[in-house]
């Protein structure tokens, strides 16, 4: 952690390095930013920089602890236990969305998160190893209770369902709104919580659904569905 002499700084210096280590991680996942960056855009001298932070891991973990605060609605949210499987994906769309509403108030924070949830991070040493297996036990909690509610696949054991959950989310967070794609999300959320339910249901319910839809031309299994990006209005949230 950063050394008690960061209490030495001032608040504007201190924020301005904060910014711009922010930018640095948002920009490039971990093992790719550069602590000499990140010294030469704040416009400092080496050995000052190391007189308040002793590494790039220092630096990453303030930032860290920081951003984590920006997420309490979306983990008040993955407290709650659903009580039934229409419930479940109902509560898993309300995750969603609010992780999308966290996205639009704080872009690169939300940025610096996504960078660090993937498997990089899951190799030791890495500086997010325990939020991100903070998060993959509260996974394994929550398609458990899935399971025993008969909204998740149960021909799987719970170990296969996670990691075929985290690799939904690799291959769909690049979609997410950033600052690198101008906050213009490439699908909308009704998307990928799609993907995920038909990953993660159990095939006869996705079956059902199937008929129920053929059979329904009004069916519409998402508040978002082909909702115009004007109705998304997530930036004017607070």
């Amino acid at each position: 952690m950063p050394t008690a002499r960061i209490e030495g700084l001032t608040t504007e210096r201190f924020a301005n390095i904060l910014s711009v280590a922010l930018d640095e991680f948002a920009s490039v996942r971990y093992n790719d930013a550069s602590f000499n960056r990140i010294i030469k855009n704040c416009q400092m001298a080496k050995g000052t920089m190391y007189y308040y932070f002793k590494s790039k891991e220092d630096l990453f973990l303030t930032i860290h602890k920081a951003t984590l605060r920006d997420f309490k609605k979306v983990t008040a949210l993955a407290s709650q236990d659903p009580e039934d499987a229409n419930s479940y994906w109902n509560h898993a769309e309300e995750l969603l969305l609010e992780f999308y509403r966290t996205l639009y108030r704080k872009p690169a924070v939300s940025q610096f998160v996504t960078n660090f949830l993937t498997q990089e991070s899951r190799r030791e040493g890495h500086p997010g190893i325990a939020t991100v297996n903070a998060i993959d036990g509260w996974l394994h909690a929550f398609l458990a209770h899935g399971q025993k509610l008969g909204a998740i696949r149960a021909d799987l054991p719970i170990g296969q369902i996670s990691v075929l959950a985290w690799g939904i989310w690799e291959s769909c967070h690049s979609w997410l709104p950033s600052e690198e794609n101008k906050m213009e999300a490439i699908v909308h959320p009704d998307i990928i919580l799609d993907i995920f339910r038909r990953a993660l249901t159990p095939i006869e319910a996705v079956a059902a659904q199937s008929m129920d839809a053929s059979a329904d031309e009004s069916f519409d299994d998402s508040a978002f569905m082909g909702a115009p990006n004007e109705a998304m209005d997530f930036e004017s949230e607070t």
